[in-house]
């Protein structure tokens, strides 16, 4: 069992089958206290490094879809679209172009 802690969360166990490590690494004492804890993380910008890895934009990407109302899906589906028919005419230029 590994003891987990985070700013936003209540210091606990977990085993390590649910963890995975990251790049992302901060220098602190065996088990600090949450002031410290704290510190060590703002002092290492570790909140903007995970915002900024793949894994936490993939995160972040997931949230905000999850967060969609009925018509902002309508409205993405609609983008969608007009995304692709514009591709397909770019498409048609283009092989119109080579023949």
């Amino acid at each position: 069992m590994a003891l987990v802690d985070a700013p936003d969360m209540v210091r606990g166990q977990m085993n390590f089958k649910r963890l995975s490590l990251t790049d992302i690494k901060i220098d602190i004492p065996r088990i600090p206290k949450k002031k410290t804890l704290i510190a060590a993380m703002e002092a290492a910008d570790v909140k903007n490094k995970w915002e900024n890895s793949s894994w936490g934009r993939k995160l972040i990407v997931q949230k905000r879809r999850a967060s969609l109302t009925d018509f902002d899906r309508f409205k993405v589906m609609l983008a969608k679209i007009k995304r692709g028919y514009t591709i397909r005419q770019e498409l048609s230029k283009l092989r119109k172009q080579s023949v």
